[in-house]
Protein backbone atom coordinates (compact mmCIF):
# COMPACT_ATOMS: atom_id res chain seq x y z
CA UNK A 1 0.00 0.00 0.00
CA UNK A 2 1.22 3.76 -0.83
CA UNK A 3 -0.27 6.69 0.83
CA UNK A 4 0.83 10.38 -0.55
CA UNK A 5 -0.98 13.13 0.87
CA UNK A 6 -0.65 16.84 0.73
CA UNK A 7 0.26 18.78 3.97
CA UNK A 8 1.12 22.18 3.25
CA UNK A 9 2.63 23.94 0.62
CA UNK A 10 6.32 24.17 0.64
CA UNK A 11 7.17 27.43 2.57
CA UNK A 12 8.73 28.88 5.51
CA UNK A 13 7.37 28.14 8.92
CA UNK A 14 5.34 31.29 9.59
CA UNK A 15 3.69 30.82 6.27
CA UNK A 16 2.09 27.83 6.69
CA UNK A 17 -1.75 26.82 6.77
CA UNK A 18 -3.50 27.34 10.31
CA UNK A 19 -5.91 24.91 11.97
CA UNK A 20 -8.73 27.19 13.34
CA UNK A 21 -10.88 28.00 10.46
CA UNK A 22 -11.13 24.13 9.11
CA UNK A 23 -12.21 23.22 12.84
CA UNK A 24 -14.82 25.49 12.60
CA UNK A 25 -16.35 24.02 9.07
CA UNK A 26 -15.33 20.49 10.43
CA UNK A 27 -17.62 21.04 13.59
CA UNK A 28 -20.31 22.79 11.56
CA UNK A 29 -20.45 19.54 9.30
CA UNK A 30 -20.96 17.41 12.93
CA UNK A 31 -23.10 19.67 14.75
CA UNK A 32 -25.32 19.17 11.04
CA UNK A 33 -25.14 15.55 10.86
CA UNK A 34 -26.20 15.08 14.39
CA UNK A 35 -29.14 17.41 14.71
CA UNK A 36 -30.58 15.95 11.68
CA UNK A 37 -30.16 12.55 12.17
CA UNK A 38 -33.70 11.92 13.04
CA UNK A 39 -34.84 13.11 9.30
CA UNK A 40 -32.00 10.57 7.92
CA UNK A 41 -33.46 7.51 9.89
CA UNK A 42 -36.71 8.34 9.53
CA UNK A 43 -36.02 8.76 5.55
CA UNK A 44 -34.39 5.27 5.49
CA UNK A 45 -37.58 4.13 7.03
CA UNK A 46 -39.92 5.16 4.50
CA UNK A 47 -37.47 3.65 2.16
CA UNK A 48 -37.68 -0.04 3.86
CA UNK A 49 -41.53 0.31 3.87
CA UNK A 50 -41.61 1.30 0.22
CA UNK A 51 -39.46 -1.35 -0.91
CA UNK A 52 -41.46 -4.10 1.48
CA UNK A 53 -45.03 -2.62 -0.39
CA UNK A 54 -43.24 -3.04 -3.35
CA UNK A 55 -42.11 -6.77 -2.65
CA UNK A 56 -45.63 -7.49 -2.00
CA UNK A 57 -46.83 -6.61 -5.15
CA UNK A 58 -49.06 -3.24 -3.26
CA UNK A 59 -47.04 -0.77 -5.49
CA UNK A 60 -47.19 -1.89 -8.85
CA UNK A 61 -47.57 1.50 -10.42
CA UNK A 62 -44.37 3.57 -11.21
CA UNK A 63 -46.15 6.64 -11.72
CA UNK A 64 -47.92 5.40 -7.81
CA UNK A 65 -43.97 4.66 -6.81
CA UNK A 66 -43.07 8.15 -7.85
CA UNK A 67 -46.03 9.83 -6.16
CA UNK A 68 -44.65 7.72 -2.97
CA UNK A 69 -41.05 8.73 -3.50
CA UNK A 70 -41.86 12.31 -3.97
CA UNK A 71 -42.41 12.23 -0.25
CA UNK A 72 -39.68 11.16 1.22
CA UNK A 73 -38.73 13.25 4.09
CA UNK A 74 -35.17 14.08 3.33
CA UNK A 75 -35.87 15.53 -0.08
CA UNK A 76 -37.56 18.42 2.52
CA UNK A 77 -34.09 18.94 3.40
CA UNK A 78 -31.95 17.93 -0.02
CA UNK A 79 -31.69 17.79 -3.13
CA UNK A 80 -32.75 15.29 -6.34
CA UNK A 81 -33.32 15.75 -9.83
CA UNK A 82 -36.49 16.15 -10.01
CA UNK A 83 -36.91 17.58 -6.22
CA UNK A 84 -34.71 20.81 -5.85
CA UNK A 85 -34.23 24.19 -4.94
CA UNK A 86 -31.64 26.51 -4.29
CA UNK A 87 -31.74 26.98 -0.44
CA UNK A 88 -31.95 22.71 -0.17
CA UNK A 89 -28.84 22.71 -2.57
CA UNK A 90 -27.08 24.96 -0.44
CA UNK A 91 -28.00 23.07 3.08
CA UNK A 92 -27.06 19.91 1.43
CA UNK A 93 -23.84 20.42 1.32
CA UNK A 94 -23.66 19.47 5.02
CA UNK A 95 -26.13 16.60 5.46
CA UNK A 96 -24.32 13.25 5.52
CA UNK A 97 -25.85 9.76 4.99
CA UNK A 98 -24.22 7.96 7.24
CA UNK A 99 -21.36 8.30 10.12
CA UNK A 100 -18.48 6.89 7.26
CA UNK A 101 -19.73 9.72 4.81
CA UNK A 102 -18.97 12.34 7.60
CA UNK A 103 -15.86 10.92 8.42
CA UNK A 104 -14.69 10.88 4.89
CA UNK A 105 -16.08 14.43 4.15
CA UNK A 106 -14.72 15.99 7.68
CA UNK A 107 -11.48 15.21 6.94
CA UNK A 108 -11.70 16.31 3.48
CA UNK A 109 -12.85 20.08 4.54
CA UNK A 110 -10.68 20.19 7.63
CA UNK A 111 -7.21 19.63 5.30
CA UNK A 112 -9.39 22.00 2.45
CA UNK A 113 -10.08 24.65 4.13
CA UNK A 114 -6.91 24.72 6.33
CA UNK A 115 -4.35 24.19 3.30
CA UNK A 116 -6.46 27.16 1.53
CA UNK A 117 -5.31 29.50 4.59
CA UNK A 118 -1.83 29.69 3.23
CA UNK A 119 -3.50 32.13 0.75
CA UNK A 120 -7.06 33.68 1.40
CA UNK A 121 -8.58 34.42 4.93
CA UNK A 122 -10.96 32.10 6.18
CA UNK A 123 -14.35 33.59 4.95
CA UNK A 124 -13.15 33.71 1.60
CA UNK A 125 -11.91 30.04 1.58
CA UNK A 126 -15.48 28.94 3.26
CA UNK A 127 -16.91 30.38 0.84
CA UNK A 128 -15.60 28.83 -2.26
CA UNK A 129 -16.44 25.51 0.08
CA UNK A 130 -20.06 26.74 -0.03
CA UNK A 131 -20.58 27.96 -3.46
CA UNK A 132 -18.34 25.63 -5.29
CA UNK A 133 -19.96 22.66 -3.27
CA UNK A 134 -23.45 24.01 -4.07
CA UNK A 135 -22.70 24.31 -7.75
CA UNK A 136 -20.80 21.04 -8.16
CA UNK A 137 -24.31 18.92 -6.84
CA UNK A 138 -26.58 21.24 -8.62
CA UNK A 139 -23.90 20.33 -11.87
CA UNK A 140 -24.32 16.65 -10.75
CA UNK A 141 -28.51 16.61 -10.77
CA UNK A 142 -28.61 18.42 -14.11
CA UNK A 143 -26.56 16.16 -16.27
CA UNK A 144 -26.97 12.96 -14.69
CA UNK A 145 -30.67 12.05 -13.10
CA UNK A 146 -30.95 8.90 -15.32
CA UNK A 147 -28.26 6.84 -13.15
CA UNK A 148 -28.92 7.49 -9.81
CA UNK A 149 -32.85 7.93 -9.93
CA UNK A 150 -35.04 11.18 -10.13
CA UNK A 151 -35.46 11.23 -6.80
CA UNK A 152 -32.32 10.16 -4.69
CA UNK A 153 -31.09 12.90 -2.58
CA UNK A 154 -27.49 14.06 -3.90
CA UNK A 155 -25.64 15.51 -0.60
CA UNK A 156 -22.31 15.45 0.85
CA UNK A 157 -19.52 18.10 1.58
CA UNK A 158 -17.33 16.39 -0.54
CA UNK A 159 -18.21 18.92 -3.91
CA UNK A 160 -17.20 21.45 -1.52
CA UNK A 161 -13.60 19.40 -0.50
CA UNK A 162 -12.97 19.81 -4.33
CA UNK A 163 -13.98 23.04 -4.83
CA UNK A 164 -10.76 23.66 -1.70
CA UNK A 165 -8.50 21.74 -4.34
CA UNK A 166 -9.46 23.55 -7.18
CA UNK A 167 -8.73 26.80 -5.67
CA UNK A 168 -5.51 25.68 -4.13
CA UNK A 169 -4.12 24.67 -7.58
CA UNK A 170 -5.06 27.80 -8.72
CA UNK A 171 -2.97 29.68 -6.44
CA UNK A 172 -0.15 27.32 -5.72
CA UNK A 173 0.15 25.13 -9.15
CA UNK A 174 3.71 26.98 -9.77
CA UNK A 175 4.84 26.07 -7.14
CA UNK A 176 5.63 22.96 -5.13
CA UNK A 177 3.97 21.33 -2.22
CA UNK A 178 5.00 19.13 0.73
CA UNK A 179 3.50 15.43 0.76
CA UNK A 180 3.24 13.33 4.15
CA UNK A 181 4.36 9.95 2.22
CA UNK A 182 3.80 6.10 3.48
CA UNK A 183 5.31 3.26 2.46
CA UNK A 184 5.47 -0.56 3.99
CA UNK A 185 9.15 0.24 4.61
CA UNK A 186 9.72 3.81 4.83
CA UNK A 187 7.46 7.24 5.77
CA UNK A 188 8.27 10.82 5.68
CA UNK A 189 7.72 13.87 4.00
CA UNK A 190 8.49 15.25 0.45
CA UNK A 191 8.07 18.02 -1.33
CA UNK A 192 7.00 17.69 -4.82
CA UNK A 193 6.05 19.77 -8.28
CA UNK A 194 1.84 21.04 -7.67
CA UNK A 195 1.14 20.84 -11.27
CA UNK A 196 2.60 16.77 -11.24
CA UNK A 197 -0.55 15.98 -8.90
CA UNK A 198 -3.07 18.35 -10.94
CA UNK A 199 -2.69 15.61 -13.98
CA UNK A 200 -2.89 12.93 -11.73
CA UNK A 201 -5.47 13.38 -9.02
CA UNK A 202 -7.76 15.44 -11.37
CA UNK A 203 -7.66 14.80 -14.63
CA UNK A 204 -6.96 11.24 -14.79
CA UNK A 205 -8.77 9.72 -11.62
CA UNK A 206 -11.87 12.67 -11.73
CA UNK A 207 -12.57 13.05 -15.16
CA UNK A 208 -12.57 8.95 -16.30
CA UNK A 209 -14.82 7.86 -12.95
CA UNK A 210 -16.96 11.19 -14.04
CA UNK A 211 -17.62 9.49 -17.64
CA UNK A 212 -18.06 6.07 -16.24
CA UNK A 213 -21.03 7.61 -13.92
CA UNK A 214 -23.00 7.62 -17.01
CA UNK A 215 -22.93 3.63 -17.74
CA UNK A 216 -25.48 2.45 -14.63
CA UNK A 217 -23.60 -0.55 -14.66
CA UNK A 218 -20.55 0.77 -13.56
CA UNK A 219 -21.73 3.53 -11.16
CA UNK A 220 -20.04 2.92 -7.47
CA UNK A 221 -22.47 5.07 -5.73
CA UNK A 222 -19.49 8.17 -4.90
CA UNK A 223 -20.91 11.37 -7.28
CA UNK A 224 -17.57 12.06 -9.70
CA UNK A 225 -19.67 14.33 -11.51
CA UNK A 226 -20.32 16.89 -8.41
CA UNK A 227 -17.02 16.37 -7.46
CA UNK A 228 -15.66 17.63 -11.39
CA UNK A 229 -18.66 20.63 -10.80
CA UNK A 230 -17.19 21.61 -7.25
CA UNK A 231 -13.36 21.27 -8.63
CA UNK A 232 -14.45 23.13 -11.78
CA UNK A 233 -15.91 25.77 -9.79
CA UNK A 234 -13.13 26.28 -7.10
CA UNK A 235 -11.25 27.01 -10.03
CA UNK A 236 -13.55 29.48 -11.34
CA UNK A 237 -14.04 31.35 -7.84
CA UNK A 238 -10.27 31.44 -6.75
CA UNK A 239 -9.55 32.90 -10.46
CA UNK A 240 -12.14 36.27 -9.89
CA UNK A 241 -10.76 36.40 -6.45
CA UNK A 242 -7.09 36.63 -7.87
CA UNK A 243 -8.38 39.53 -9.89
CA UNK A 244 -10.62 41.23 -7.95
CA UNK A 245 -7.28 41.02 -5.25
CA UNK A 246 -4.42 41.99 -7.97
CA UNK A 247 -2.36 39.27 -7.10
CA UNK A 248 0.81 39.22 -8.84
CA UNK A 249 1.37 35.66 -10.26
CA UNK A 250 5.06 35.53 -9.02
CA UNK A 251 3.52 35.80 -5.40
CA UNK A 252 2.81 32.62 -3.72
CA UNK A 253 1.52 33.15 -0.30
CA UNK A 254 -1.05 35.83 1.28
CA UNK A 255 2.32 36.78 3.85
CA UNK A 256 3.62 37.54 0.46
CA UNK A 257 0.96 39.30 -1.20
CA UNK A 258 0.26 41.40 1.75
CA UNK A 259 4.17 42.67 2.69
CA UNK A 260 3.62 43.74 -1.15
CA UNK A 261 0.97 45.07 -1.75
CA UNK A 262 0.74 47.08 2.50
CA UNK A 263 4.63 47.81 2.73
CA UNK A 264 6.97 47.05 -0.06
CA UNK A 265 5.27 48.48 -3.18
CA UNK A 266 4.62 51.32 -2.05
CA UNK A 267 8.42 51.88 -0.25
CA UNK A 268 9.73 51.22 -3.60
CA UNK A 269 7.96 53.84 -5.74
CA UNK A 270 8.96 56.48 -2.86
CA UNK A 271 12.30 55.78 -2.79
CA UNK A 272 12.49 56.23 -7.04
CA UNK A 273 14.89 54.03 -7.16
CA UNK A 274 16.03 53.31 -11.04
CA UNK A 275 13.92 50.44 -12.44
CA UNK A 276 16.86 47.51 -12.71
CA UNK A 277 17.25 48.33 -9.00
CA UNK A 278 13.99 48.51 -7.92
CA UNK A 279 13.15 45.12 -9.69
CA UNK A 280 16.24 43.70 -8.06
CA UNK A 281 15.07 44.92 -4.30
CA UNK A 282 11.85 43.71 -5.06
CA UNK A 283 12.58 40.21 -5.83
CA UNK A 284 15.25 39.87 -3.12
CA UNK A 285 12.95 41.31 -0.48
CA UNK A 286 10.46 38.95 -0.85
CA UNK A 287 12.71 35.99 -1.02
CA UNK A 288 14.03 37.11 2.18
CA UNK A 289 10.13 36.42 4.00
CA UNK A 290 9.71 33.54 1.32
CA UNK A 291 12.86 31.50 0.16
CA UNK A 292 11.08 28.82 -1.30
CA UNK A 293 9.10 30.92 -3.66
CA UNK A 294 11.02 29.79 -7.29
CA UNK A 295 9.32 31.95 -9.13
CA UNK A 296 11.12 35.55 -7.77
CA UNK A 297 13.92 33.14 -8.10
CA UNK A 298 13.69 32.83 -11.72
CA UNK A 299 13.08 36.45 -12.44
CA UNK A 300 15.72 37.42 -10.47
CA UNK A 301 18.27 34.79 -11.91
CA UNK A 302 17.24 36.36 -15.38
CA UNK A 303 17.04 39.85 -14.31
CA UNK A 304 20.68 39.34 -13.55
CA UNK A 305 21.76 37.51 -16.24
CA UNK A 306 20.32 40.57 -18.46
CA UNK A 307 21.91 43.64 -16.47
CA UNK A 308 25.00 41.81 -14.77
CA UNK A 309 27.03 44.86 -14.71
CA UNK A 310 24.61 46.75 -13.31
CA UNK A 311 25.14 44.82 -10.22
CA UNK A 312 28.22 44.66 -7.36
CA UNK A 313 30.14 41.36 -6.43
CA UNK A 314 28.01 41.89 -2.68
CA UNK A 315 24.63 41.65 -4.61
CA UNK A 316 25.33 38.62 -6.87
CA UNK A 317 26.44 37.12 -3.23
CA UNK A 318 23.49 37.55 -1.95
CA UNK A 319 21.53 36.90 -5.20
CA UNK A 320 23.34 33.36 -5.54
CA UNK A 321 22.51 32.54 -2.02
CA UNK A 322 19.15 32.03 -2.94
CA UNK A 323 20.17 29.60 -5.90
CA UNK A 324 20.44 26.66 -3.60
CA UNK A 325 20.34 22.99 -5.25
CA UNK A 326 17.00 22.04 -5.35
CA UNK A 327 16.53 25.33 -7.80
CA UNK A 328 19.34 24.60 -9.65
CA UNK A 329 18.80 21.28 -10.67
CA UNK A 330 15.08 22.44 -11.29
CA UNK A 331 16.29 25.24 -13.34
CA UNK A 332 19.52 24.45 -15.06
CA UNK A 333 18.99 26.35 -17.94
CA UNK A 334 18.01 29.77 -16.03
CA UNK A 335 21.54 29.09 -13.74
CA UNK A 336 23.46 28.12 -16.54
CA UNK A 337 22.65 31.31 -18.70
CA UNK A 338 23.09 33.44 -15.49
CA UNK A 339 26.83 31.82 -14.50
CA UNK A 340 27.14 32.31 -18.48
CA UNK A 341 26.61 36.42 -18.16
CA UNK A 342 28.86 36.80 -15.00
CA UNK A 343 31.74 34.98 -16.51
CA UNK A 344 31.59 36.88 -19.84
CA UNK A 345 31.82 40.49 -17.86
CA UNK A 346 34.19 38.93 -16.17
CA UNK A 347 33.08 38.53 -12.76
CA UNK A 348 33.55 35.97 -9.91
CA UNK A 349 31.21 33.46 -9.18
CA UNK A 350 30.73 33.61 -5.07
CA UNK A 351 32.54 29.83 -3.72
CA UNK A 352 30.24 29.97 -0.83
CA UNK A 353 27.60 29.29 -3.92
CA UNK A 354 29.87 26.75 -5.74
CA UNK A 355 30.72 25.06 -2.39
CA UNK A 356 26.89 23.80 -1.91
CA UNK A 357 26.09 22.77 -5.16
CA UNK A 358 26.52 19.60 -5.87
CA UNK A 359 28.83 18.06 -8.84
CA UNK A 360 26.60 16.42 -11.59
CA UNK A 361 24.25 20.27 -11.30
CA UNK A 362 27.32 21.76 -12.26
CA UNK A 363 28.59 19.28 -15.37
CA UNK A 364 24.83 20.15 -16.35
CA UNK A 365 25.10 23.80 -15.89
CA UNK A 366 28.02 23.12 -18.42
CA UNK A 367 25.95 20.70 -20.83
CA UNK A 368 24.03 23.81 -21.21
CA UNK A 369 26.64 26.21 -21.38
CA UNK A 370 28.31 24.54 -23.91
CA UNK A 371 25.64 24.98 -26.93
CA UNK A 372 26.25 28.61 -26.57
CA UNK A 373 29.09 29.67 -29.86
CA UNK A 374 31.02 31.37 -26.56
CA UNK A 375 30.01 29.32 -23.67
CA UNK A 376 33.46 26.91 -24.16
CA UNK A 377 35.50 29.50 -22.39
CA UNK A 378 33.06 30.37 -19.52
CA UNK A 379 32.68 26.71 -18.92
CA UNK A 380 36.44 26.38 -18.01
CA UNK A 381 36.33 29.28 -16.36
CA UNK A 382 33.34 27.61 -14.30
CA UNK A 383 35.00 24.46 -13.78
CA UNK A 384 38.13 26.05 -12.65
CA UNK A 385 36.36 28.22 -10.32
CA UNK A 386 34.52 24.78 -8.93
CA UNK A 387 37.57 23.16 -8.00
CA UNK A 388 38.56 26.33 -6.06
CA UNK A 389 35.88 25.98 -4.26
CA UNK A 390 35.48 22.24 -3.51
CA UNK A 391 39.49 21.93 -2.94
CA UNK A 392 38.57 20.59 0.48
CA UNK A 393 36.87 17.59 -1.51
CA UNK A 394 39.42 15.20 -2.62
CA UNK A 395 37.22 12.72 -4.40
CA UNK A 396 35.33 16.13 -6.16
CA UNK A 397 38.88 17.75 -6.69
CA UNK A 398 40.57 14.62 -8.66
CA UNK A 399 37.24 14.09 -11.01
CA UNK A 400 37.46 18.04 -11.93
CA UNK A 401 41.21 17.93 -12.57
CA UNK A 402 40.95 15.04 -15.17
CA UNK A 403 38.14 17.05 -16.58
CA UNK A 404 40.16 20.20 -17.29
CA UNK A 405 42.72 18.18 -18.68
CA UNK A 406 40.08 16.85 -21.24
CA UNK A 407 38.87 20.23 -21.89
CA UNK A 408 42.29 22.10 -21.86
CA UNK A 409 43.57 19.44 -24.62
CA UNK A 410 40.25 20.13 -26.30
CA UNK A 411 40.75 23.39 -26.46
CA UNK A 412 44.06 23.13 -27.93
CA UNK A 413 43.48 21.16 -30.63
CA UNK A 414 40.54 23.52 -31.69
CA UNK A 415 42.86 25.94 -31.65
CA UNK A 416 45.60 23.99 -33.77
CA UNK A 417 42.71 23.51 -36.05
CA UNK A 418 41.34 26.69 -36.67
CA UNK A 419 44.89 28.13 -37.25
CA UNK A 420 45.44 25.50 -40.09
Amino acid sequence: MILLVPTTPEVPRFHRPTWGGSLVGALLLVLCYFQFTPVLQSDQEYIDYLVALKEEGIIDDPLLEVAHLEKRPLLSLAIAPKSWSLERAVFSNFLHGSFLHLTLNVIGTIAGLRICTAFMPFLCSFSIFLVGGTTGLLFSILLNSHSSGDYVPHLGASAGVFALMGAYYVYNFRFRTTYFFWFPSRQGTVSLKTSWFFFFDVILLELLLSTAQFIPQTFDGVDHLAHVGGFLSGIFLALVLRIAQRWPSILQTRGEFLYWNNFLGPKLKEKGYDPIQTAYIGWTELLKINFFNDQLKFRLAAHLTKHCKHFSDEQLKISFGYFGPTFTRLNQKSVAALVHAVLREGRRLPEEWLRKIPYDSIIRICQKMVLSPDGQNEMLNLILAYQRAQKSNPKISKKLAALISKMQTLQINQQRASGE
